[in-house]
C-alpha cells in the first residue's frame, strides 16, 4: 500500500469506527481508562483556564487580584490550599482532595479540610 492510499484510506476512516475497533482489542477500554486519568491527573492550571476559555485578565477580576498573580499562581511549584480553591471556584469548579495509597488495594480517601466537614466530637 503506497502512501496516497493509506492516505486517502485514513480520510475515509470515521473517527467513532476507529474508536469502536480499538475498544474492542482485549484490555482496551481498562488501557485508555488508565490513560485519561493520568492525563486529568497531570493538567496544569493554565490548561484548565484555558479548556474554560477564561483569560488571565477576566480570571483575575474575578478573584480581584491582578493578572499578574494568575500568572505567578499558574506557573507556581508550591500552592496553598485556600488559593487553590479560590482559583478553581473563579472557574466554576469545586476543588476535591484524595489521598491515594500506593498499596495493594489502590485506595482512594476523600480529605476534608476545615470545620464544615468534620465530625461532630463524641
Amino acid at each position: 500500500m503506497n502512501y496516497e492510499t493509506r492516505v486517502d484510506l485514513i480520510a475515509r476512516t470515521k473517527f467513532s469506527d476507529l474508536r469502536t475497533k480499538v475498544e474492542a482489542l482485549p484490555g482496551a477500554k481498562d488501557r485508555l481508562a488508565g490513560k485519561r486519568a493520568e492525563t486529568l491527573e497531570e493538567i496544569q492550571l493554565y490548561e484548565l483556564r484555558h479548556a474554560e476559555a477564561v483569560s488571565q485578565a477576566e480570571l483575575a477580576g474575578r478573584l480581584n487580584v491582578t493578572q499578574g498573580a494568575i500568572s505567578k499562581l499558574e506557573h507556581a511549584d508550591d500552592v496553598r490550599v485556600s488559593t487553590l480553591r479560590q482559583y478553581l471556584e473563579a472557574l466554576g469548579a469545586r476543588l476535591e482532595l484524595v489521598a491515594v495509597f500506593e498499596d495493594d488495594e489502590q485506595r482512594r480517601v476523600p480529605v476534608h479540610l476545615g470545620r464544615e466537614h468534620r465530625e461532630p466530637a463524641a
